[in-house]
């Protein structure tokens, strides 16, 4: 049975439930009734995803009252609206000094210590055989700035590896991914492969902000991690030009258009073999990692489909969760 101190999680209410616990209040929008009043559009999250709420009374009081992420004690029920969970608000008000709040429930984090990740980094820095880059690599992470963030950042606002620490966690698997890809293709060169795994998000470390939420900064919103990461990089390089122009435009290159087309933000598009190489293990693990933790997440809860995911217009099938339990057993139609 579960405590009235230990609340289910958000992602674990099913219609009907009752919940009262802490949340972060994600986003609040006033907006008009069909009669022109207002009311108040709510989202609320905690470290297992989040749910939307409405209030309709008292909108001048909890304008006031109320700010976008807030930490916030929260007494509702879970309704289904056009086939969607959200929360009938009961009562809401912010914490206070004696509340005793647990933050690691409200921020999601990556199940990879940082220290594991850090070392898991600097195993593949040490492996790569061009020096120029190899050293390059090892003085970015001895800024002590740039390595506190890296091992911080999520990689996302939403999507993928939207979690403390996801940042780090999403350019290492790229990184194993790609040198694995590589024993195929073994005419790319695995010294870019692997640095641009690692570096090609790196402007995210400027471009989002994590406390209670993950929020774009101004210079995010208005620059983008791309520029960022480009510019970061080349003040890290500024105090000696070690590594040779060609490689490093290279590296550059392959940075820059890792979104993969200018539709998606590039640029430009990729031209190298490591790049294309580059944009199709970060399309592969950040797809692959939002598609495992929306059908986990189903799968808990023992439903067999997924909700709606808006992002991307489809319900996702989770199946059985015995049969995924036992190895090889059951079928899947």
């Amino acid at each position: 049975m579960t405590s009235p101190l230990a609340p289910k999680l958000l992602s674990e209410l099913n219609k009907d439930d009752k919940f009262a616990g802490f949340v972060v209040l994600r986003r609040l929008e006033i907006r008009q009734k069909k009669d022109g009043s207002p009311y108040l559009a709510l989202e609320f999250a905690d470290k297992s995803g989040h749910l939307p709420g409405r209030l309709w009374d008292d909108v001048d009081k909890y304008r006031k009252e109320l700010a976008n992420g807030m930490i916030v004690k929260l007494q509702a029920s879970v309704e289904i609206y056009q086939d969607q969970k959200q929360l009938k608000i009961e009562r809401v008000r912010p914490i206070n000094t004696e509340d005793p709040v647990d933050r690691s429930r409200l921020v999601a984090a990556s199940e990879r210590p940082p220290e594991e990740m850090r070392r898991h980094l600097r195993r593949l820095i040490e492996g790569l055989k061009k020096p120029p880059l190899r050293n390059f690599l090892r003085r970015l992470y001895d800024d002590s700035e740039v390595d506190r963030r890296y091992f911080e950042a999520p990689a996302a606002q939403l999507w993928h590896h939207a979690y403390l620490g996801g940042l780090a966690e999403h350019s290492l698997a790229m990184a194993e991914v790609l040198l694995k890809a590589a024993e195929s293709y073994p005419a790319a060169d695995t010294d870019l492969l692997v640095a641009g795994a690692l570096l090609h998000d790196i402007g995210k470390i400027e471009e989002l902000a994590w406390d209670t939420t993950i929020e774009y900064t101004d210079r995010g919103r208005l620059i983008g991690h791309l520029i960022i990461s480009q510019e970061l990089l080349a003040s890290h390089r500024t105090p000696d030009l070690e590594v040779p122009d060609e490689l490093w435009g290279c590296l550059m290159h392959m940075i820059l258009s890792h979104h993969g087309t200018r539709e998606m933000g590039a640029p430009v598009v990729p031209m190298t073999l490591e790049a294309i190489m580059l944009y199709h293990a970060d399309e592969m693990d950040a797809k692959a990692n939002a598609f495992n933790r929306i059908i986990q997440r189903s799968r808990e809860q023992g439903e067999r489909w997924t909700e709606k995911v808006k992002l991307i217009d489809r319900y996702l099938y989770a199946g059985d969760k015995r049969i995924t339990e036992e190895s090889g057993e059951g079928e899947l139609f």
